[in-house]
C-alpha cells in the first residue's frame, strides 16, 4: 500500500505534450516507427539510421531500440529476478470535465509509482501507425526530489552500479511533473526508478499491452507507489484529437 506524499501542491493543471524521444529522454525511451511511410524491399538503396535489411529484404530491423537493465545484483533480498512478459487490457479512464473548448477533458493524478531495480516497456498491441489515431494514453512522469527521512527505507540499487546515473532514493517532486500523450503505435520504457503513472488509457478504445521487465518476487524491490493526499493531486489536461495530431 503507498504512503502519502506530503509536498504542498493544490490541484495544480499541466498540458499533456505530444509523446516523442527528445522531451521524454529524462525519463526513458519512446520506441515507434521511424519511417512508417517506408516499404521494406530488396530495392531500398538507403536505408534509415540504425537500420538493416532482415528477412530476405521483406523486413527492415532497427537495432536496440530500447535497453532492458537488471539492477537487482544490488537489492537487499539477494532474491534474483527474472525477465517476465505481462499482458494488461487497459480500459479508458474517464476524464474530468472541461471548461475549455480544445481539451477533452482533464485526467487527475491520484497515484504514482517506480520499480528501482528494472526498466519496464509498455508495447500495444495490434495498432499499425496508420491507426494510431484510434487509440492514445498518457505517460505520466516524474523527476525524483532529494532523498529525505520519508523514504529513508525504500531499497534502491547502489550507487556502484548504476554509475549515479539513475533518479535515486527521493520521492516524486511533483512541482516538475509531466505528461505526454501516447499513440497506439508508440511503446514506451519507463527508465529504472522513474516515477511514474499506472497505465491510463484515454479516449473510446481500449488497449492491450504487453508489459516487460524484470522482477523477483519481493514487493517492495518490485514496485514502490506514493499515494497523493487530495490537495496534492495534479490535473493533466487533455488536447482533443484532431486529425494529424499524432504526426506532430
Amino acid at each position: 500500500m503507498g504512503l502519502p506524499v506530503t509536498i504542498p501542491v493544490a490541484h495544480r493543471a499541466i498540458e499533456a505534450e505530444v509523446l516523442s524521444q527528445k522531451p521524454f529522454a529524462d525519463f526513458g525511451t519512446v520506441i515507434e516507427n521511424p519511417a512508417p511511410s517506408l516499404i521494406p524491399s530488396l530495392q531500398i538503396s538507403s536505408f534509415p539510421p540504425n537500420a538493416v535489411q532482415a528477412n530476405q529484404g521483406s523486413a527492415l530491423k532497427y537495432l536496440d531500440v530500447t535497453h532492458m537493465v537488471d539492477l537487482y545484483g544490488s537489492a537487499p533480498s539477494h532474491e534474483p529476478a527474472k525477465a517476465v512478459m505481462n499482458m494488461f487490457v487497459c480500459a479508458p479512464r474517464p476524464l474530468l470535465p472541461s471548461q475549455h473548448g480544445g481539451e477533452a477533458g482533464k485526467f487527475p493524478v491520484k497515484i504514482l509509482e517506480r520499480h528501482p531495480f528494472t526498466t519496464q516497456t509498455f508495447i500495444p498491441l495490434g495498432l499499425s501507425s496508420s491507426e494510431a489515431h484510434k487509440a492514445r494514453y498518457l505517460v505520466i512522469v516524474a523527476p525524483s526530489l532529494s532523498p529525505s527521512s520519508s523514504d529513508e527505507g525504500l531499497p534502491i540499487p547502489t550507487r556502484t552500479q548504476t554509475n549515479g546515473r539513475l533518479p535515486g532514493r527521493g520521492l516524486p517532486d511533483l512541482k516538475n511533473i509531466r505528461a505526454f500523450v501516447a499513440n497506439g503505435a508508440q511503446a514506451v520504457t519507463y527508465g529504472a526508478g522513474t516515477w511514474h503513472a499506472p497505465m491510463v488509457v484515454i479516449g473510446r478504445n481500449p488497449i492491450d499491452f504487453v508489459v516487460v521487465q524484470f522482477a523477483n518476487g519481493v514487493a517492495i524491490e518490485d514496485c514502490q507507489e506514493r499515494e497523493l493526499e487530495e490537495q496534492e493531486k495534479v490535473l493533466v489536461a487533455v488536447a482533443k484529437p484532431h486529425h494529424g495530431w499524432w504526426k506532430l
